[in-house]
């Protein structure tokens, strides 16, 4: 059984604790290809939550002090429970709360997978960078900076960009689908953490093969949703995005008549 089918017949339960800006968005987004999420704002049922859930995001997108106890305690209870944790450390680099939040709770808590964008990786990894926002560019390797990354904490990174990377313990996967309006919608990004967090959640162990297959099979929707409009542009290509999440792997592959994710 190949992963989205796999995904849409055990429909696992994905707690994000994201960017407010694009709740709804993500949350359509995984629905869309056949996951269950739940946008929790609340510490007290972090417990409760860990107990049926099959993986947690960790996105610090629109953090506050507040959120950040709430993040604290969803991992904490992630890790008792043992299920994998993602974490996007959005906006790395652009300000001392974000760098001090992204290094207390990777210090203090087990994740699965690092994930961002080249600007945020490459800070993340120690490395000299002239990050100003969330939507800065790296000329740096996205290669390099996956390696980098998972040479500082020993913790599976993926770094996205034109060219798509993910370093673990056995070396540097390269993936190269993908849409330039993937770079022009806000929370595409975001979106991509939490379905890459639902197909590691559906494996009794981590596996970067289950990464892989989530950008790749991400990456296709965004080239067929974009293929399907007459005038691609950031609005339309939203819908079409999420449009394409939900159709079969057969119907997606004749959108673009390509073989195989």
């Amino acid at each position: 059984m190949k992963r989205i089918e796999k995904l849409r017949t055990e429909s696992p339960l994905v707690v994000c604790i994201t960017n407010d800006v694009v709740k709804n968005f993500t949350a359509n987004g995984i629905l869309a290809a056949g996951a269950s999420p739940i946008m929790s704002g609340e510490k007290a049922e972090a417990y409760d939550l860990m107990n049926v859930a099959s993986a947690l995001v960790i996105n610090i997108g629109t953090a506050d002090r507040d959120k950040v106890e709430l993040m604290d305690k969803m991992m904490e209870a992630a890790n008792d429970k043992d299920k994998p944790i993602i974490f996007d450390p959005v906006g790395y680099g652009a300000s001392s709360f974000r760098v001090d939040i992204t290094e207390d709770l990777l210090s203090r808590h087990k994740v699965s997978l690092i994930k961002g964008n080249g600007g945020e990786m490459l800070a993340l990894s120690g490395a000299e960078s002239s990050l100003k926002g969330v939507d800065s560019t790296e000329q740096t390797d996205t290669a390099e900076i996956a390696k980098a990354v998972y040479n500082r904490f020993k913790i599976p990174a993926l770094v996205t960009g034109k060219v798509d990377a993910l370093a673990t313990e056995d070396g540097v996967m390269t993936m190269f689908n993908g849409h330039s309006l993937q770079g022009k919608i806000t929370g595409s990004g975001c979106l991509l953490g939490a379905l890459t967090a639902a197909f590691i959640g559906i494996e009794d162990d981590f596996s970067a093969e289950a990464v892989v297959d989530a950008v790749s099979y991400y990456n296709l929707c965004a080239e067929c949703a974009a293929a399907q409009m007459n005038r691609p542009a950031p609005g339309n290509f939203i819908s079409h995005l999420i449009d394409e999440l939900y159709l079969s792997e057969d119907d997606l592959l004749q959108d673009r008549n390509v073989k195989g994710l």
